[in-house]
């Protein structure tokens, strides 16, 4: 039998959830990816640089925080739709 509790909907903060703050750098880059993006359309890995990216670290942490940052704006989008249409 199913039960008839409603799903619920949990959202891990890598940044506050790990003791040893592994993915905090990566999560600072998603942040400025998602800023750079909603202000300028894009962002690319040397767009970085000003917000005192050393170039090793974009490209080491390229992957993981741009992948974090199109989740972000995919749910930003997603939740602005949403409110626009119930209006």
């Amino acid at each position: 039998m199913q039960s008839q509790e409603k799903a619920q909907l949990i959202v891990i903060d890598l940044l506050t959830t790990d003791e040893n703050k592994r993915f905090a750098p990566a999560g600072r880059m998603a942040s400025a990816i998602v800023d750079l993006t909603r202000k300028n359309g894009g962002c690319l890995p040397q767009d970085l640089l000003p917000f005192g990216f050393t170039p090793q670290e974009t490209v080491d942490l390229w992957q993981m925080a741009n992948s974090m940052a199109l989740i972000e704006l995919k749910l930003m989008d997603s939740t602005t739709f949403a409110k626009k249409r119930r209006t």
